[in-house]
């Protein structure tokens, strides 16, 4: 992967260093950020696991939203963690390019935070 030097955020880790195959920050390029998704992710899908266990035992369509519900909730974490990730990244990135990329990355973020609100 392409690494690039950016500024270092307040932790003193380059914010979005590494690379993705289109040249955007990778995602959770921070360890620990990383560690905790991931956990997260794993949390999830013994929900979703849970959630198929229920359906296939006929237990209670309140039970089985209340599932979803937590699920939804889980992968929600991760996609708000992700984000921040991303925005300073971009911004970092921004900055770095002398604000030449800020507008395509502003509307990148922009219908990024549309796909989540749906």
């Amino acid at each position: 992967m392409a690494r690039k030097s950016r500024a270092r955020s307040a932790t003193g880790t380059p914010p979005g260093d590494q690379l993705d195959s289109t040249g955007r920050p990778a995602a959770a390029d921070i360890p620990a950020s990383r560690a905790a998704n991931v956990k997260q992710l794993r949390r999830a899908r013994g929900q979703v696991e849970g959630i198929e266990r229920m359906i296939l035992d006929g237990r209670s369509c309140v039970d089985v939203i209340t599932q979803i519900t937590a699920a939804r909730a889980g992968l929600l974490v991760v996609a708000k963690a992700l984000l921040q990730e991303h925005l300073l990244a971009c911004h970092h990135a921004a900055v770095a390019d002398g604000n030449v990329k800020a507008d395509a990355m502003y509307q990148e973020l922009v219908n990024l935070v549309a796909k989540m609100a749906k």
